[in-house]
């Protein structure tokens, strides 16, 4: 079926900051447990969906997360949690299976058996995403990335995703032309 205007995240108003500083100083001026960037990748793809060979799978994605998990030096089962860009209903299966999480075709299944709830084996979106929070399109990043630092931290309330000590953000414009992948970690 085709995407209609409730399969769709709302554009909202919105902003959101973080500090990036060298671990020691965030350590001196921080009054919260600091996170750190383990790996962060970025790639791009063809603008023209008529010159992709899937509509369902973001090699920007891919590639960028290649990288992403290159330079943190771990496996994608050490990953706690994921905040991903879910701007269409479909986008959290496609950017799931894109990041490796799941072979092709399974991501659905996966989020139908709960493992990417809360309490799940990797809950996905705890901030409730796109489609719950809005998309206030320039801040969107940062706000993902807001959303792991706080699970990370221990303070994301009943959203809190237990034991979580490292966590994925993906985050992509332009129909996935362009991706970006972070993995923070917890100190």
């Amino acid at each position: 079926d085709p995407l209609r205007l409730l399969d769709c995240s709302p554009m909202t108003d919105g902003a959101a900051a973080v500090i990036l500083c060298p671990l020691e100083m965030a350590e001196k001026i921080s009054k919260n447990r600091p996170v750190k960037v383990l790996g962060s990748g970025h790639a791009t793809d063809s603008m023209a969906l008529h010159q992709r060979k899937d509509f369902t799978f973001f090699a920007s994605t891919a590639k960028a997360a290649e990288k992403a998990f290159q330079m943190a030096g771990i496996s994608r089962d050490q990953v706690d949690l994921i905040e991903l860009h879910d701007c269409f209903t479909i986008a959290e299966i496609c950017v799931l299976e894109s990041l490796g999480f799941f072979e092709r075709g399974k991501a659905k299944s996966a989020a139908l058996e709960g493992i990417t709830k809360i309490g799940g084996k990797l809950p996905v979106n705890t901030s409730g995403g796109l489609k719950s929070k809005g998309h206030p399109v320039g801040a969107t990043g940062i706000a993902q990335v807001i959303e792991v630092v706080e699970q990370l931290r221990g303070n994301a309330g009943e959203r809190q995703v237990e034991g979580a000590k490292i966590g994925l953000t993906q985050n992509m414009g332009g129909t996935a032309g362009s991706s970006v992948v972070h993995i923070l970690e917890a100190c």
